[in-house]
């Protein structure tokens, strides 16, 4: 009995210093909760500096019954890469109440003049590469920035229209053909800044 007692007392304390340690590194002047640009990054990272921060919003989403239902998201994205790229993380729920987690990293590679953009869908344990030097494309059209990614069976395109430095809306449509024909998906996300 006396052992148990104090494996559960040396947890404990592990478990105090461990939070004592995270608190003080979180107080640190070197943590950033959203990293900083660096000055010699290349001037297209500004194309997605607007996603640096913490977003909230809500979407509609139609299930495949039929029936719609509320789909509350949280969008943060981080300078990160000694400030060379931005890594953006969505968090969510789906339908069924498991989680929805996916990162994208976006940079600009500028020797070869090229986006690089990846997506980790850590919910499904897949990483898709949506543009590089060989694929995809990244363009900006006014205030909407579109994102195509051309995998063999599935192109998609992404919209980020940035109403204002404080809301902007994102959708997806799909192509099965090649980027002929796009079939739009059963939602719309609107986010508004929190931080």
């Amino acid at each position: 009995m006396k052992s148990s007692a104090f494996v559960g007392s040396l947890v404990l304390a592990a478990a105090c210093a461990v939070s004592a340690i995270a608190c003080a590194q979180s107080a640190a002047p070197a943590v950033s909760n959203y990293g900083e640009r660096n000055a010699n990054a290349p001037k297209e990272l500004d194309t997605f500096a607007f996603l640096v921060g913490k977003w909230e919003g809500s979407a509609m989403v139609k299930l495949p019954d039929g029936t719609s239902t509320d789909v509350a998201f949280t969008w943060i994205g981080r300078y990160v890469l000694d400030g060379m790229a931005i890594a953006d993380d969505i968090h969510s729920f789906a339908p069924d109440g498991s989680p929805v987690l996916g990162v994208t990293l976006r940079q600009f590679d500028a020797s070869k003049k090229t986006w690089i953009v990846e997506f980790l869908n850590i919910s499904n344990s897949f990483v898709r590469k949506q543009v590089n030097a060989d694929s995809g494309s990244v363009t900006v059209d006014g205030n909407t920035v579109v994102v195509i990614s051309e995998a063999p069976d599935t192109w998609s395109r992404e919209s980020y229209r940035v109403d204002s430095p404080d809301r902007f809306a994102y959708s997806l449509e799909l192509s099965n053909d090649g980027g002929r024909t796009w079939n739009k998906q059963p939602f719309d996300l609107t986010l508004s800044r929190k931080e």
